[in-house]
C-alpha cells in the first residue's frame, strides 16, 4: 500500500517528535491537526479488529497511516511530517502544556 503512494522509502513522524512522550499524546494532536484539513480524505485503508493501516491525502500530500490498539504511526515525505510536527507542536502549547 505505501510503494502505491511513493511512501515506501519515507520516514516517520515518531523519529521526529522526541518532545512528545506518549504514543498516545502523538495520535490526539496528529489527528486534530489532520482535521483542519478541509480536503483531507481517505484514499486506501486495510482495516482488522484491532484498528488499520490507511493512506490519507490532503493538499496534495500523502500520509500512511498505522492506528490500532497497539501503535500509532505516521510515514510521509520528511517536508509533510515537518508540517505535521510544527502543527502539532504549536497546538500542543495553545493547549498549555
Amino acid at each position: 500500500m505505501r510503494s502505491a503512494y511513493g511512501l515506501d522509502k519515507e520516514g516517520s513522524l515518531l523519529t521526529i517528535l522526541d518532545d512528545f512522550k506518549e504514543e498516545d499524546e502523538i495520535r490526539t494532536y496528529c489527528w486534530m491537526v489532520l482535521r483542519t484539513y478541509s480536503d483531507l480524505k481517505k484514499e486506501d485503508w486495510m482495516i482488522g479488529i484491532e484498528g488499520g493501516d490507511y493512506i490519507y491525502s490532503f493538499v496534495g500530500n500523502y500520509v500512511f497511516i498505522t492506528d490500532d490498539i497497539w501503535s500509532f504511526d505516521v510515514v510521509a515525505k520528511p517536508e509533510v511530517l515537518e508540517l505535521l510536527a510544527d502543527k502539532m507542536r504549536i497546538l500542543r502549547n495553545e493547549k498549555g502544556k
